[in-house]
């Protein structure tokens, strides 16, 4: 007999189907799970395009309207749909591996149904998590995983492009798999502090688009930037200058 995985969080739940039944549908789930790898890696690319390259699409009222509606239709099959992608979470976690101590406080921006912040708090137990979105029926899905997991996080409705926070407030923010806004990300950090850009799908992109991120994220105040390819994903992890004003 076969186990068939039905829950793609913390927990997960199995059911027995007879083999012929299991390669039917692992043949299906296999086309289903390439094609949202395909749209995932298209969407990432463009992602880390426009923040590499764009000042002004990323957090104006089109791209609000766009991603509002796209993360609202999304947000009841997220978890089951997308989450499940192979090796989802292994650029993340190569770069929370890479960070020199805890956060004790951490800021996941365009946070979906709260899986970065989730595993952000699950690395780093003593540290406190916020995630903001701008979909509410996203952030609906993070408050009841947050509840369920015990997570010592807060939710908040905020456009990643003008962060309801004040400077030089978190260790750590982070961002996955959406548009970046390094001007705010690196704003509301500590000096000292990290920004961490992780994508499960964009790790083959173009060079020059990896060396106009990591120039932008220099610019911004950021002596160390780090960026490697995790299997098919990539990371950016930046600190922000020990002395940065």
């Amino acid at each position: 007999m076969v186990r068939e995985r039905r829950d793609v969080r913390d927990k997960f739940t199995y059911a027995f189907v007879p083999p012929a039944v299991a390669l039917a549908k692992s043949s299906v789930q296999g086309d289903v799970m390439r094609a949202i790898w395909l749209g995932s890696f298209i969407t990432d690319t463009i992602y880390l395009t426009a923040g590499a390259l764009t000042k002004r699409f990323v957090g104006s009222p089109l791209q609000r309207r766009l991603a509002q509606r796209r993360y609202s239709s999304l947000a009841s099959h997220y978890d089951v749909d997308v989450i499940p992608q192979y090796q989802y979470f292994a650029p993340l976690e190569a770069a929370l591996g890479q960070l020199p101590a805890p956060p004790a406080r951490a800021l996941d921006v365009c946070t979906g149904t709260g899986a970065v912040i989730g595993t952000v708090v699950r690395h780093f137990p003593a540290c406190h998590g916020v995630a903001v979105d701008l979909s509410p029926a996203m952030l609906s899905h993070c408050h009841r995983h947050a509840t369920e997991g015990d997570w010592p996080v807060s939710l908040a409705v905020a456009n990643s492009a003008q962060l309801p926070f004040r400077d030089h407030t978190f260790d750590l923010v982070s961002v996955q798999n959406a548009f970046p806004v390094p001007r705010e990300l690196v704003r509301v950090l500590r000096p000292g502090g990290w920004a961490l850009l992780a994508y499960s799908a964009g790790g083959p992109v173009l060079p020059w688009v990896v060396r106009s991120m990591v120039k932008q994220l220099r610019a911004l105040g950021c002596g160390t930037v780090d960026t490697r390819q995790v299997g098919g994903g990539r990371y950016f992890l930046a600190q922000r200058a020990q002395d940065a004003a």
